[in-house]
Order: C-alpha cells, then sequence, then structure tokens
C-alpha cells in the first residue's frame, strides 16, 4: 500500500514538472515571436532573452509546477538550528562538493568532446557573457537560488521524505541536477543537490540551503564578471580546451593583470576545497538518516521512486536534451529559428 502510495507521488511529481516545462517552451516560443515582430530577432540577444526567460519561469511555470503538486500529502521534517559554525562548515563542504564533482564533469565533458569534436561544452559561459553585470545578479545570484531550492528541495522533499530520506535525497538531487539541461551543470549540480538535500533534511529549514546556493552561484558570477570585463571568455574558453598552450599562455600574459586576480581567486577557491574535504572527514559521522515507519524496503526503492511513468518521463525528456546539447543542437532553437 505504501509503496503504491510513494509510486504515484514520485510519478505525479515527474509528470508535472515535465508537462509544464513543455507548456513553458510553447509560451516562451510565443512570447520570442512576439518580441522579435516589436524588437527584431537581434533583440531576442542578452539581456531581453534571460529577462522574457526568467518573467516566464517566475510567473507562470513555477507557480505552476508548485500548484500542480501542492495537494499531495506533506509530510513534517523536524526544524534544527545549523548555528554560525555549522553555516560555515556547509559552506566549505558545499564548495568542495562542488568542484570535486566539476572535476568529473570536466573529464567526461572532455572525454564526449574529443569524439563529437565539439570539445568541452558549456552553455552556461556563452549566455552569460551576452548579459549585462546587474542581469546577471539578479537572476543568477538571486532569483536562481531562491527558486530552485523550492522546486527540487521543500516542494519535492516534503511530500516524499517519509518513503525514505535517502530515496528523497537523491531522486530530488538527480531532478535538480537534470534539469539544468547540459552536462557541464548536471554533474555539479547533482553533487550539491545531495548536500543541499541532506542540509534540509536535518534543519527542515530551506533558507539555508537558498543562502549556499546564493553563495555558490554568487561566487562564480563574481567570476565571470571579472573575466568577461577583460576578456573574451569563449575565446579564453577555447584556447584553455583546445590544448595549445602556446597561444594559450600568450593569451594569459596579454591579459596578466585579469589573470593575477584570478590566480587570488583560485587560492581562496583551493583554501575552501581543503577545508571541505577535511571537515567532510572530520564529521562524516553526523551523515546520518532517520527512519520512517511508512519507508519503502531496499530492494524496492528505485523501481519506487524511478520505474513510474512520471519521472521515466522526466528523467528521458532531460536526457535528450543533454546529449542534444552535447551534440550541439537544439531542438527548441531550431524550432523557433524556423518560427521567427
Amino acid at each position: 500500500m505504501e509503496k503504491n502510495k510513494a509510486k504515484e507521488t514520485y510519478s505525479r511529481i515527474g509528470l508535472s514538472y515535465v508537462l509544464l516545462y513543455f507548456c513553458y517552451l510553447v509560451v516562451m516560443a510565443i512570447c520570442y515571436i512576439v518580441y522579435s515582430r516589436i524588437a527584431g530577432k537581434e533583440g531576442l540577444q542578452g539581456d531581453a532573452n534571460i529577462i522574457i526567460n526568467y518573467a516566464v519561469r517566475v510567473g507562470l511555470l513555477y507557480p505552476a509546477m508548485y500548484l500542480a503538486i501542492r495537494k499531495l500529502p506533506k509530510f513534517d521534517i523536524q526544524k534544527n538550528k545549523l548555528g554560525f559554525g555549522g553555516i560555515l562548515t556547509s559552506i566549505c563542504i558545499t564548495y568542495a562538493t562542488m568542484i570535486l564533482f566539476n572535476i568529473v564533469g570536466i573529464l567526461i565533458n572532455n572525454f564526449i568532446g574529443k569524439y563529437t569534436g565539439l570539445g568541452n561544452v558549456n552553455p552556461l559561459i556563452d549566455a552569460l557573457g551576452n548579459i549585462s553585470p546587474v542581469v546577471q545578479v539578479v537572476v543568477v545570484t538571486i532569483l536562481a537560488p531562491i527558486c530552485e531550492e523550492l522546486l527540487f528541495r521543500k516542494f519535492i522533499i516534503d511530500r516524499v521524505v517519509n518513503y525514505g530520506e535517502v530515496t528523497a535525497m537523491l531522486v530530488s538531487a538527480l531532478m535538480f541536477g537534470l534539469y539544468h539541461g547540459n552536462l557541464a551543470q548536471f554533474v555539479y549540480a547533482f553533487g550539491i543537490g545531495i548536500f543541499f538535500a541532506f542540509i534540509y533534511l536535518r534543519t527542515g529549514k530551506i533558507w539555508y540551503t537558498i543562502l549556499f546556493h546564493m553563495f555558490v552561484n554568487g561566487f562564480s558570477t563574481t567570476l565571470t564578471l571579472i573575466l568577461s570585463s577583460k576578456i573574451n571568455l569563449s575565446e579564453f574558453m577555447d584556447l584553455y580546451y583546445s590544448g595549445d598552450m602556446e597561444k594559450y599562455n600568450q593569451y594569459v600574459m596579454e591579459h596578466i593583470d585579469v589573470f593575477a586576480t584570478l590566480g587570488l581567486f583560485s587560492i581562496f577557491i583551493f583554501m575552501l576545497v581543503i577545508a571541505g574535504i577535511i571537515l567532510m572527514i572530520v564529521f562524516h559521522k553526523k551523515f546520518v538518516f532517520q527512519h520512517h515507519e511508512e519507508e519503502i524496503p531496499k530492494g524496492q526503492r528505485f523501481s519506487t521512486a524511478i520505474l513510474n511513468v512520471g519521472m521515466l518521463v522526466f528523467i528521458a525528456y532531460w536526457l535528450f536534451s543533454i546529449i542534444s546539447v552535447q551534440l550541439g543542437f537544439s531542438l527548441f532553437d531550431s524550432i523557433v529559428g524556423r518560427l521567427l
């Protein structure tokens, strides 16, 4: 009985999120067509693109996602405080987790890129290079963390936690990672998604994970702004992944002031990562999970949480999106391009 309830809940969440995303794409296509008629195709570049995108997400998509699962039974999560020391510890572990998973993602990305001929594919860098600093800060550092933590942590975990904390944590992280729609972000988003889910499970306070998410995005945004203010970020990344050390070194020397600043940030990041790894080891015994009466038995958790219509459709769509991006193709952009 509990297995059926859990399966229905997971399916409802997965199907609601993916079907509403399809509706969002339709609305986005209409908005792009209307705006292009007013401002021309060139008007869709940069800030206009991201502003339209997030206006539709925040005004329509995200509220609809919540309303679609709002009536599913919620379970209480015990409230606890992290304290100042706990917050600092969590920030260090968050950044260490992100960097370690990001290294794995880069290695996989480069490996695949050798066979596709596209190298390391990272659409986020290309997108951020065309957006003004103010819009980057508002969207990437403030809006995205708030919306994504509510959607992929609180709204999901509140409704599935009693069916198993570990399963709730992993499914939340998987959906969060896949939702980014590209391999470069999927790997590290999945990694920090696991840790953020654990923090929420142990504290019951979503503002903690929003804070950590803002820190990660804000730090990355700051680095991007420093680099993009002085250099062509896409050109630099192409040189970085090309393997041509002579041209790469020449480029660095021509922009030595920027890379000196970047070096200071790198030292800080290195210290964060080392501190995070040490803290993981020191506090590893605190990574424990509570058991619930309705928890799905081992051996049935994967089939319950994943092998249902909603989750399979959600995973299939986002895997298709990730593979398409890795091959340099976007079905949505292709369709919109023809309509325009």
